[in-house]
């Protein structure tokens, strides 16, 4: 299972760039049927107020350590799923994480995340913990996960496989999926419905634009959030003279 080869255009993903994670969750919930969208308890521990990331997934799955199993997993450090994940990232995309819910130890520290900067990731998800969070977030890199722990790797866990379906955050992410995440969260989009979801997308935020100044007029929620009667008329006329028409 892999949609890497399931092509998305330079302009739908700027468009993601802009959109923020309630509404990318929001359309594919309601507007798309997709309910398993959003990453449970993965957190924005290092990303700036302005920063929002987008990328294709790239994943890495590890599984609780088990000591008979390590020598033969990692009989050279060059052959570790974790540090070849790490070289293979390309720009564009995101090292998404399965770690098993696992706050026990570290998958993630300051050097590896430099290592995926330097290679032009768009950013890290783990569904486990980090470590170096102060000298992270020197970075500039957004990274996303449940906490932290002073231990790395080795404490309790072996990393045994990439490029796979994996399970992040409670939901299924594939490679080549679309990760958005911003200070709400992380949410997943399959590559397929990406155009389509930045277009309603696009629509809604013309309509929350509208919204705040008309609330800030004294407006009431129940006639401009959705605008309903002479309101919806109101937006659309807006819409027009904004230059916001409708997206085809």
């Amino acid at each position: 299972m892999d949609r890497r080869n399931i092509p998305v255009t330079p302009e739908t993903l700027g468009l993601l760039q802009e959109i923020d994670v309630p509404t990318l969750s929001g359309t594919l919930t309601q507007a798309m049927g997709y309910r398993n969208n959003y990453m449970m308890g993965v957190k924005p521990l290092a990303i700036q107020l302005s920063q929002r990331m987008v990328g294709r997934a790239r994943t890495l799955r590890f599984i609780p350590l088990r000591e008979d199993l390590v020598a033969a997993q990692y009989e050279l450090s060059t052959s570790r799923p974790h540090r070849d994940a790490l070289e293979e990232i390309k720009p564009g995309e995101v090292l998404v994480i399965d770690a098993g819910g696992c706050l026990e130890a570290a998958v993630i520290g300051d050097m590896f995340t430099r290592r995926v900067h330097a290679r032009g990731g768009s950013g890290i998800v783990i569904d486990g913990v980090l470590r170096d969070l102060s000298a992270i977030r020197t970075v500039g890199l957004p990274v996303f996960a449940k906490g932290m722990h002073g231990s790395g790797i080795p404490r309790a866990l072996m990393s045994v496989g990439r490029d796979q379906p994996i399970r992040c955050g409670d939901i299924p992410v594939i490679p080549g999926d679309i990760i958005v995440g911003d200070t709400d969260g992380v949410i997943v989009i399959p590559p397929h419905i990406a155009e389509e979801v930045a277009k309603i997308c696009q629509e809604h935020r013309a309509e929350e634009e509208w919204a705040r100044i008309k609330l800030a007029e004294g407006a009431s929620i129940h006639d401009v959030y959705p605008p309903s009667g002479a309101f919806r008329e109101e937006f659309e006329a807006w819409l027009s003279s904004h230059g916001k028409g409708r997206m085809k």
